[in-house]
């Protein structure tokens, strides 16, 4: 096995710095009109998620398995897992398809500027 050497070690902190300064604006702060923007696109994708959430838990209720339960809180503790799991499915593909139509529209812009 390989010993590690002596010496300096180095500073990843200056390795990856940012070097671009003319990037960070003055303050350190970006401009409000971005963080509203990121903010309102946060927002959406988080309804989106929820609205995804909500329509594949509603769907999986409709369609329940049939299976006989010993008692109705089998039967209640049954429903509330199928119901999540579906809804945890639906509302991860209702965010997946909003982040690609969030995307997909901002690289192509940032294509076109350089």
């Amino acid at each position: 096995m390989r010993r590690r050497t002596e010496g300096q070690e180095p500073d990843l902190f200056e390795s990856f710095a940012d070097t671009d300064d003319a990037a960070e604006p003055e303050g350190g702060l970006p401009p409000a009109r971005t963080l509203a923007r990121s903010a309102g696109v946060t927002v959406v994708l988080m309804v989106l998620a929820s609205l995804g959430f909500i329509g594949a838990a509603w769907l999986a209720s409709r369609h329940t398995p049939d299976v006989q339960y010993t008692s109705l809180f089998w039967e209640g503790l049954v429903l509330l897992v199928w119901g999540g799991l579906w809804g945890l499915l639906g509302g991860a593909g209702a965010l997946s398809v909003g982040v690609v139509a969030v995307a997909l529209p901002w690289v192509r812009r940032q294509r076109a500027r350089s």
